[in-house]
Protein backbone atom coordinates (compact mmCIF):
# COMPACT_ATOMS: atom_id res chain seq x y z
CA UNK A 1 0.00 0.00 0.00
CA UNK A 2 1.36 3.76 -0.79
CA UNK A 3 2.78 5.75 1.95
CA UNK A 4 0.92 8.93 2.64
CA UNK A 5 4.14 10.62 0.95
CA UNK A 6 3.29 8.86 -2.08
CA UNK A 7 0.20 10.16 -2.18
CA UNK A 8 -0.87 12.06 -5.29
CA UNK A 9 -4.18 14.09 -6.71
CA UNK A 10 -5.30 13.97 -10.07
CA UNK A 11 -6.49 16.54 -11.63
CA UNK A 12 -7.76 17.64 -15.77
CA UNK A 13 -6.37 21.13 -17.30
CA UNK A 14 -7.90 22.21 -21.23
CA UNK A 15 -6.65 23.69 -23.67
CA UNK A 16 -7.77 26.30 -26.13
CA UNK A 17 -5.50 27.30 -28.18
CA UNK A 18 -2.44 26.13 -27.21
CA UNK A 19 -3.22 27.86 -24.22
CA UNK A 20 -4.72 26.92 -20.71
CA UNK A 21 -8.35 28.04 -20.54
CA UNK A 22 -9.67 26.25 -17.23
CA UNK A 23 -8.26 23.69 -14.62
CA UNK A 24 -10.35 20.88 -12.39
CA UNK A 25 -9.95 18.68 -9.99
CA UNK A 26 -10.56 15.36 -10.86
CA UNK A 27 -13.80 15.37 -9.06
CA UNK A 28 -15.26 18.54 -10.85
CA UNK A 29 -14.21 16.92 -14.22
CA UNK A 30 -16.55 13.62 -13.04
CA UNK A 31 -19.48 15.62 -12.56
CA UNK A 32 -18.72 17.22 -16.12
CA UNK A 33 -18.75 13.79 -17.35
CA UNK A 34 -22.00 12.74 -15.26
CA UNK A 35 -23.73 15.36 -17.21
CA UNK A 36 -23.82 17.68 -14.03
CA UNK A 37 -22.21 20.45 -15.48
CA UNK A 38 -22.61 21.36 -18.75
CA UNK A 39 -19.34 23.95 -20.51
CA UNK A 40 -21.15 25.82 -22.76
CA UNK A 41 -18.16 27.37 -24.12
CA UNK A 42 -16.94 24.24 -25.82
CA UNK A 43 -20.41 22.91 -27.12
CA UNK A 44 -20.09 21.29 -30.40
CA UNK A 45 -16.34 21.13 -30.40
CA UNK A 46 -13.69 18.62 -29.87
CA UNK A 47 -11.54 19.69 -26.77
CA UNK A 48 -7.66 19.22 -26.19
CA UNK A 49 -7.30 18.14 -22.73
CA UNK A 50 -4.73 16.87 -20.49
CA UNK A 51 -5.19 14.64 -17.49
CA UNK A 52 -2.51 15.08 -15.17
CA UNK A 53 -1.45 13.39 -11.28
CA UNK A 54 0.31 15.54 -8.71
CA UNK A 55 2.79 14.84 -5.56
CA UNK A 56 2.84 16.24 -2.81
CA UNK A 57 5.54 18.59 -3.66
CA UNK A 58 2.81 20.18 -6.35
CA UNK A 59 5.31 18.03 -9.18
CA UNK A 60 3.39 16.47 -12.05
CA UNK A 61 4.38 12.96 -12.63
CA UNK A 62 1.89 11.61 -15.13
CA UNK A 63 0.44 13.04 -18.16
CA UNK A 64 -2.64 12.06 -20.65
CA UNK A 65 -2.77 13.81 -23.65
CA UNK A 66 -6.77 13.47 -24.79
CA UNK A 67 -9.60 14.56 -26.71
CA UNK A 68 -12.72 14.71 -25.57
CA UNK A 69 -16.03 15.71 -27.76
CA UNK A 70 -19.05 17.72 -26.38
CA UNK A 71 -22.49 18.19 -27.83
CA UNK A 72 -24.56 21.18 -29.01
CA UNK A 73 -25.36 21.45 -25.45
CA UNK A 74 -22.17 21.56 -23.94
CA UNK A 75 -22.40 17.66 -22.48
CA UNK A 76 -19.93 15.23 -23.08
CA UNK A 77 -20.88 13.35 -25.93
CA UNK A 78 -22.37 10.26 -24.81
CA UNK A 79 -19.85 8.23 -27.17
CA UNK A 80 -16.68 9.51 -25.54
CA UNK A 81 -14.95 6.70 -23.70
CA UNK A 82 -10.47 7.15 -23.31
CA UNK A 83 -9.90 5.15 -20.52
CA UNK A 84 -7.61 7.72 -18.84
CA UNK A 85 -6.31 5.79 -15.84
CA UNK A 86 -5.46 2.58 -18.01
CA UNK A 87 -3.36 4.86 -20.12
CA UNK A 88 -1.80 6.16 -17.22
CA UNK A 89 -0.35 2.97 -15.60
CA UNK A 90 0.55 1.96 -18.78
CA UNK A 91 1.84 5.37 -20.23
CA UNK A 92 6.24 5.49 -20.78
CA UNK A 93 8.36 7.87 -19.17
CA UNK A 94 8.06 11.45 -20.32
CA UNK A 95 10.54 14.67 -19.26
CA UNK A 96 11.35 15.36 -16.27
CA UNK A 97 8.97 17.92 -14.93
CA UNK A 98 10.63 18.20 -11.32
CA UNK A 99 9.91 14.63 -9.57
CA UNK A 100 12.14 12.65 -12.25
CA UNK A 101 10.47 11.14 -15.61
CA UNK A 102 6.89 11.60 -15.64
CA UNK A 103 4.52 8.74 -17.16
CA UNK A 104 3.54 10.33 -20.25
CA UNK A 105 0.60 8.95 -23.06
CA UNK A 106 0.19 10.96 -26.43
CA UNK A 107 -0.35 10.53 -30.25
CA UNK A 108 3.20 9.92 -30.48
CA UNK A 109 3.63 7.76 -27.27
CA UNK A 110 0.54 5.72 -27.22
CA UNK A 111 0.03 2.29 -25.36
CA UNK A 112 -3.29 1.16 -26.51
CA UNK A 113 -3.11 1.57 -30.33
CA UNK A 114 -6.89 1.65 -30.95
CA UNK A 115 -6.93 4.56 -28.86
CA UNK A 116 -4.24 6.79 -30.65
CA UNK A 117 -7.21 8.53 -32.41
CA UNK A 118 -7.80 10.24 -29.00
CA UNK A 119 -4.77 11.57 -27.86
CA UNK A 120 -3.24 14.83 -29.52
CA UNK A 121 0.66 15.56 -29.16
CA UNK A 122 2.35 18.04 -26.74
CA UNK A 123 3.24 21.26 -28.11
CA UNK A 124 6.83 21.66 -27.64
CA UNK A 125 7.70 25.27 -28.91
CA UNK A 126 9.11 27.84 -26.92
CA UNK A 127 6.96 30.10 -25.50
CA UNK A 128 3.73 27.34 -26.10
CA UNK A 129 5.54 24.41 -24.24
CA UNK A 130 2.38 22.51 -23.11
CA UNK A 131 4.58 20.64 -20.45
CA UNK A 132 6.27 24.21 -19.10
CA UNK A 133 2.82 25.57 -18.91
CA UNK A 134 1.29 23.25 -16.89
CA UNK A 135 4.13 23.07 -14.33
CA UNK A 136 3.74 26.38 -13.51
CA UNK A 137 -0.10 26.56 -13.10
CA UNK A 138 -0.01 23.46 -10.61
CA UNK A 139 2.88 25.44 -9.01
CA UNK A 140 0.38 28.20 -8.61
CA UNK A 141 -1.83 25.40 -7.29
CA UNK A 142 -4.87 28.12 -8.24
CA UNK A 143 -7.04 24.64 -8.17
CA UNK A 144 -6.45 24.70 -4.53
CA UNK A 145 -5.38 21.21 -4.05
CA UNK A 146 -4.98 19.80 -0.32
CA UNK A 147 -3.03 17.03 0.39
CA UNK A 148 -3.07 14.86 4.20
CA UNK A 149 -0.76 15.88 6.47
CA UNK A 150 2.43 13.46 7.40
CA UNK A 151 2.69 11.48 10.01
CA UNK A 152 6.34 12.23 11.99
CA UNK A 153 8.77 9.92 10.59
CA UNK A 154 10.55 7.69 12.91
CA UNK A 155 14.27 6.84 13.22
CA UNK A 156 15.34 9.60 11.29
CA UNK A 157 19.39 9.01 11.38
CA UNK A 158 21.57 11.57 13.68
CA UNK A 159 24.16 13.64 13.42
CA UNK A 160 26.25 11.67 15.29
CA UNK A 161 25.34 8.42 13.06
CA UNK A 162 26.21 11.02 9.63
CA UNK A 163 29.46 12.00 11.39
CA UNK A 164 30.67 8.44 11.73
CA UNK A 165 31.44 7.70 8.24
CA UNK A 166 34.41 7.74 7.19
CA UNK A 167 35.69 10.35 4.59
CA UNK A 168 36.43 8.01 1.70
CA UNK A 169 33.32 6.38 1.95
CA UNK A 170 31.07 9.40 1.49
CA UNK A 171 33.40 10.81 -1.50
CA UNK A 172 32.71 7.51 -3.15
CA UNK A 173 29.17 7.60 -2.11
CA UNK A 174 29.01 11.07 -3.19
CA UNK A 175 31.01 10.62 -6.65
CA UNK A 176 28.72 7.69 -7.32
CA UNK A 177 25.31 9.63 -6.91
CA UNK A 178 26.99 12.40 -9.32
CA UNK A 179 27.32 10.20 -11.82
CA UNK A 180 23.94 8.34 -11.59
CA UNK A 181 22.40 12.14 -11.48
CA UNK A 182 24.73 12.79 -14.64
CA UNK A 183 23.54 9.60 -16.99
CA UNK A 184 19.77 9.89 -15.35
CA UNK A 185 20.13 13.97 -16.65
CA UNK A 186 21.45 12.46 -20.56
CA UNK A 187 18.54 10.01 -20.56
CA UNK A 188 16.20 12.63 -19.95
CA UNK A 189 17.47 14.99 -22.36
CA UNK A 190 17.28 11.98 -24.97
CA UNK A 191 14.05 11.34 -23.59
CA UNK A 192 12.76 14.85 -24.47
CA UNK A 193 14.47 15.36 -28.13
CA UNK A 194 12.79 11.67 -29.38
CA UNK A 195 9.33 13.00 -27.83
CA UNK A 196 10.16 16.27 -29.79
CA UNK A 197 11.33 15.10 -32.71
CA UNK A 198 8.06 12.39 -32.88
CA UNK A 199 5.89 14.91 -32.04
CA UNK A 200 6.86 17.44 -34.99
CA UNK A 201 7.05 14.33 -37.44
CA UNK A 202 3.55 14.16 -36.27
CA UNK A 203 2.29 17.31 -37.13
CA UNK A 204 4.35 18.07 -40.26
CA UNK A 205 3.08 14.47 -41.41
CA UNK A 206 -0.30 15.70 -40.69
CA UNK A 207 0.18 18.93 -42.39
CA UNK A 208 2.04 17.36 -45.37
CA UNK A 209 -1.34 14.90 -45.91
CA UNK A 210 -3.30 17.77 -45.61
CA UNK A 211 -1.91 20.01 -47.92
CA UNK A 212 -1.38 16.70 -50.66
CA UNK A 213 -5.15 16.14 -50.07
CA UNK A 214 -6.01 19.78 -50.65
CA UNK A 215 -4.09 19.71 -53.87
CA UNK A 216 -5.67 16.84 -55.06
CA UNK A 217 -9.18 18.23 -54.39
CA UNK A 218 -8.22 21.43 -56.39
CA UNK A 219 -6.73 19.39 -59.58
CA UNK A 220 -9.54 16.83 -59.53
CA UNK A 221 -12.00 20.33 -59.93
CA UNK A 222 -9.60 21.73 -62.36
CA UNK A 223 -10.24 17.97 -64.25
CA UNK A 224 -14.08 17.53 -63.68
CA UNK A 225 -14.55 21.43 -65.50
CA UNK A 226 -12.14 20.45 -67.89
CA UNK A 227 -14.54 17.29 -69.05
CA UNK A 228 -17.41 19.40 -68.31
CA UNK A 229 -15.96 22.15 -70.89
CA UNK A 230 -14.80 19.67 -73.56
CA UNK A 231 -18.83 17.77 -72.93
CA UNK A 232 -19.96 21.33 -74.01
CA UNK A 233 -17.49 22.03 -76.48
CA UNK A 234 -17.95 18.52 -78.35
CA UNK A 235 -22.12 19.08 -78.08
CA UNK A 236 -21.60 22.65 -79.84
CA UNK A 237 -19.48 20.99 -82.70
CA UNK A 238 -21.92 18.36 -82.98
CA UNK A 239 -24.78 21.66 -83.16
CA UNK A 240 -22.61 23.58 -85.74
CA UNK A 241 -21.93 20.51 -87.98
CA UNK A 242 -25.41 19.34 -88.03
CA UNK A 243 -26.55 23.67 -88.47
CA UNK A 244 -23.82 23.56 -91.33
CA UNK A 245 -25.66 20.42 -92.87
CA UNK A 246 -29.39 21.74 -92.71
CA UNK A 247 -27.98 24.93 -94.40
CA UNK A 248 -26.50 22.51 -97.36
CA UNK A 249 -29.66 21.02 -97.30
CA UNK A 250 -31.75 24.34 -97.26
CA UNK A 251 -29.47 25.35 -100.13
CA UNK A 252 -30.33 22.73 -102.53
CA UNK A 253 -34.11 22.25 -101.72
CA UNK A 254 -34.22 26.06 -102.69
CA UNK A 255 -32.25 25.54 -105.34
CA UNK A 256 -34.29 22.55 -106.38
CA UNK A 257 -37.02 24.76 -106.11
CA UNK A 258 -36.06 27.49 -108.07
CA UNK A 259 -35.37 25.47 -110.91
CA UNK A 260 -39.12 23.98 -110.77
CA UNK A 261 -40.61 27.44 -110.57
CA UNK A 262 -38.86 29.02 -113.57
CA UNK A 263 -40.08 26.46 -115.51
CA UNK A 264 -43.55 26.03 -114.42
CA UNK A 265 -43.42 30.18 -114.65
CA UNK A 266 -41.85 30.19 -118.35
CA UNK A 267 -44.28 27.34 -119.10
CA UNK A 268 -47.40 29.58 -117.37
CA UNK A 269 -46.12 33.08 -118.71
CA UNK A 270 -45.63 31.60 -121.97
CA UNK A 271 -42.30 33.89 -122.91
CA UNK A 272 -43.47 36.91 -120.83
CA UNK A 273 -39.40 37.75 -119.87
CA UNK A 274 -40.31 40.55 -117.93
CA UNK A 275 -42.77 39.15 -114.74
CA UNK A 276 -40.47 36.04 -115.06
CA UNK A 277 -37.22 38.62 -113.92
CA UNK A 278 -39.30 40.12 -111.37
CA UNK A 279 -40.29 36.88 -109.72
CA UNK A 280 -37.16 35.60 -109.78
CA UNK A 281 -35.17 38.96 -108.24
CA UNK A 282 -37.55 38.46 -105.88
CA UNK A 283 -37.36 35.11 -105.13
CA UNK A 284 -33.18 35.64 -105.17
CA UNK A 285 -33.93 38.19 -102.26
CA UNK A 286 -35.43 35.54 -99.80
CA UNK A 287 -32.95 33.48 -100.97
CA UNK A 288 -30.40 35.59 -99.67
CA UNK A 289 -32.38 36.64 -96.53
CA UNK A 290 -32.58 32.83 -95.20
CA UNK A 291 -28.58 32.80 -96.33
CA UNK A 292 -27.82 35.22 -94.34
CA UNK A 293 -30.02 34.29 -91.41
CA UNK A 294 -28.43 31.21 -91.48
CA UNK A 295 -24.92 32.31 -92.04
CA UNK A 296 -25.19 34.77 -89.15
CA UNK A 297 -26.06 31.78 -86.77
CA UNK A 298 -23.50 29.92 -88.20
CA UNK A 299 -20.75 32.71 -87.00
CA UNK A 300 -22.34 33.38 -83.86
CA UNK A 301 -21.76 29.19 -83.01
CA UNK A 302 -17.77 29.14 -84.74
CA UNK A 303 -17.45 32.59 -82.17
CA UNK A 304 -18.74 30.45 -78.95
CA UNK A 305 -16.72 27.66 -80.54
CA UNK A 306 -13.69 30.15 -80.74
CA UNK A 307 -14.15 31.15 -76.89
CA UNK A 308 -14.61 27.72 -75.63
CA UNK A 309 -11.64 26.66 -76.79
CA UNK A 310 -9.75 29.90 -75.62
CA UNK A 311 -10.99 29.05 -72.15
CA UNK A 312 -10.10 25.49 -72.51
CA UNK A 313 -6.83 26.62 -73.53
CA UNK A 314 -6.55 28.65 -69.94
CA UNK A 315 -8.16 25.91 -67.80
CA UNK A 316 -5.35 23.37 -69.28
CA UNK A 317 -2.64 26.16 -68.65
CA UNK A 318 -3.62 26.53 -65.05
CA UNK A 319 -4.06 22.76 -64.22
CA UNK A 320 -0.46 22.30 -65.20
CA UNK A 321 0.57 24.93 -63.17
CA UNK A 322 -1.37 23.92 -60.44
CA UNK A 323 0.13 20.09 -61.15
CA UNK A 324 4.05 21.94 -61.13
CA UNK A 325 3.03 23.45 -57.96
CA UNK A 326 1.61 20.02 -56.10
CA UNK A 327 4.94 19.17 -57.31
CA UNK A 328 6.78 21.69 -55.50
CA UNK A 329 5.17 21.57 -52.60
CA UNK A 330 5.88 18.30 -52.36
CA UNK A 331 9.55 18.47 -52.86
CA UNK A 332 10.00 21.25 -50.87
CA UNK A 333 7.98 19.70 -47.95
CA UNK A 334 9.67 16.74 -47.77
CA UNK A 335 12.83 18.62 -47.66
CA UNK A 336 11.54 20.78 -44.74
CA UNK A 337 10.11 18.22 -43.14
CA UNK A 338 12.75 15.08 -43.94
CA UNK A 339 16.08 17.08 -43.72
CA UNK A 340 16.47 18.16 -40.29
CA UNK A 341 14.85 14.49 -39.38
CA UNK A 342 17.98 12.61 -41.60
CA UNK A 343 20.13 15.11 -40.27
CA UNK A 344 19.15 13.94 -36.42
CA UNK A 345 20.33 10.86 -37.64
CA UNK A 346 17.02 9.02 -38.85
CA UNK A 347 17.69 7.31 -42.04
CA UNK A 348 14.55 6.66 -44.98
CA UNK A 349 14.81 2.68 -45.92
CA UNK A 350 12.57 1.19 -48.35
CA UNK A 351 12.52 -2.59 -50.04
CA UNK A 352 12.74 -1.74 -53.90
CA UNK A 353 12.04 -5.39 -56.36
CA UNK A 354 15.00 -6.10 -57.75
CA UNK A 355 16.95 -3.35 -55.47
CA UNK A 356 16.65 -4.47 -52.16
CA UNK A 357 17.08 -2.32 -49.04
CA UNK A 358 18.28 1.00 -49.39
CA UNK A 359 18.13 3.83 -47.58
CA UNK A 360 16.60 7.35 -49.40
CA UNK A 361 18.22 10.51 -49.25
CA UNK A 362 15.76 13.02 -48.11
CA UNK A 363 16.26 15.02 -51.78
CA UNK A 364 14.43 11.93 -53.69
CA UNK A 365 11.69 11.06 -51.50
CA UNK A 366 9.09 13.73 -53.78
CA UNK A 367 10.62 11.74 -56.57
CA UNK A 368 10.48 8.26 -54.97
CA UNK A 369 6.30 9.33 -54.23
CA UNK A 370 5.52 10.89 -57.52
CA UNK A 371 6.64 7.45 -58.94
CA UNK A 372 8.42 4.81 -57.17
CA UNK A 373 9.12 2.47 -60.15
CA UNK A 374 10.99 5.16 -62.29
CA UNK A 375 12.94 6.10 -59.19
CA UNK A 376 14.11 2.32 -58.75
CA UNK A 377 14.71 1.45 -62.16
CA UNK A 378 16.86 5.01 -62.22
CA UNK A 379 18.87 2.99 -59.60
CA UNK A 380 19.08 0.11 -61.54
CA UNK A 381 20.19 1.48 -64.97
CA UNK A 382 17.46 0.26 -66.90
CA UNK A 383 14.82 1.71 -68.43
CA UNK A 384 11.63 2.60 -66.73
CA UNK A 385 9.85 0.10 -69.36
CA UNK A 386 12.10 -2.80 -69.14
CA UNK A 387 11.72 -2.69 -65.01
CA UNK A 388 8.45 -3.25 -65.03
CA UNK A 389 8.88 -5.58 -67.89
CA UNK A 390 11.24 -8.08 -65.44
CA UNK A 391 8.54 -6.71 -62.17
CA UNK A 392 5.79 -8.39 -64.00
CA UNK A 393 8.35 -11.53 -65.24
CA UNK A 394 9.26 -11.87 -61.63
CA UNK A 395 5.84 -11.47 -60.28
CA UNK A 396 5.29 -14.22 -62.15
CA UNK A 397 7.78 -16.34 -64.30
CA UNK A 398 5.96 -17.72 -67.58
CA UNK A 399 6.43 -17.77 -71.35
CA UNK A 400 4.57 -14.84 -72.89
CA UNK A 401 4.90 -15.79 -76.10
CA UNK A 402 1.72 -15.45 -78.22
CA UNK A 403 0.51 -17.88 -81.06
CA UNK A 404 -0.96 -16.72 -84.63
CA UNK A 405 -4.72 -17.10 -82.34
CA UNK A 406 -2.86 -14.47 -80.19
CA UNK A 407 -3.24 -16.93 -77.04
CA UNK A 408 0.05 -16.55 -74.72
CA UNK A 409 2.27 -19.68 -74.38
CA UNK A 410 1.95 -19.85 -69.88
CA UNK A 411 4.57 -22.13 -69.79
CA UNK A 412 6.74 -21.68 -66.68
CA UNK A 413 10.19 -20.32 -67.20
CA UNK A 414 12.66 -19.58 -64.27
CA UNK A 415 12.93 -16.74 -62.41
CA UNK A 416 15.18 -14.12 -63.42
CA UNK A 417 16.08 -12.13 -59.91
CA UNK A 418 18.16 -9.40 -61.28
CA UNK A 419 16.79 -6.71 -63.56
CA UNK A 420 19.88 -6.13 -65.24
CA UNK A 421 20.19 -9.91 -65.86
CA UNK A 422 16.42 -10.01 -67.32
CA UNK A 423 16.62 -9.76 -71.28
CA UNK A 424 12.93 -9.41 -73.16
CA UNK A 425 12.10 -11.56 -75.80
CA UNK A 426 14.47 -14.18 -74.34
CA UNK A 427 14.10 -14.54 -69.99
CA UNK A 428 10.42 -14.89 -69.89
CA UNK A 429 10.37 -17.27 -73.39
CA UNK A 430 10.13 -21.01 -73.05
CA UNK A 431 12.88 -23.19 -74.35
CA UNK A 432 10.61 -24.12 -77.88
CA UNK A 433 9.73 -20.34 -78.32
CA UNK A 434 13.37 -19.18 -77.99
CA UNK A 435 14.54 -21.40 -80.40
CA UNK A 436 11.97 -20.68 -82.64
CA UNK A 437 12.96 -16.31 -81.83
CA UNK A 438 16.32 -16.93 -82.48
CA UNK A 439 15.82 -19.10 -85.61
CA UNK A 440 13.58 -16.51 -86.91
CA UNK A 441 16.05 -13.90 -86.25
CA UNK A 442 18.58 -15.55 -88.54
CA UNK A 443 16.30 -16.38 -91.13
CA UNK A 444 16.12 -12.76 -91.38
CA UNK A 445 19.54 -12.54 -91.67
Amino acid sequence: MASKGDFQLEAVIVFVDGRIDRQLQYPEFEAVMDGFVPMQELAGCRAQAVYIRINRALHITTCVFFYIDFDPRGMVDKRWNVPLQQLAEAASRGPDLGAGPIALACYSQCPIDWQKSNLWDPLMEPGRNSFVLMKKAVASNLLGLIFPELEPEQNLPTEKAVSALAASELKAALEQEYAQALRTRLAHTLKEQRLHINTVRSRMGLKLEELKRDHQERVAEFQQALAAQAQQLESWQAETQALQQKLDMQESKLSGLREYYEHKLKAALGGDDTQLQQLEHEFDNRLKAAQEQLQERLDIRELELYYRQQQEAAVREELELLRAEHQQLLEQGATQILTPLQKAGINFVVLAPGLGQTTLPAASVASYIANPEAYIALQCGLTEQHYRLWLDHSHSPYCTASDSDGEECGIGVSRVTQPSDFHPGESNRCAEHRSLGVLAAQQRG
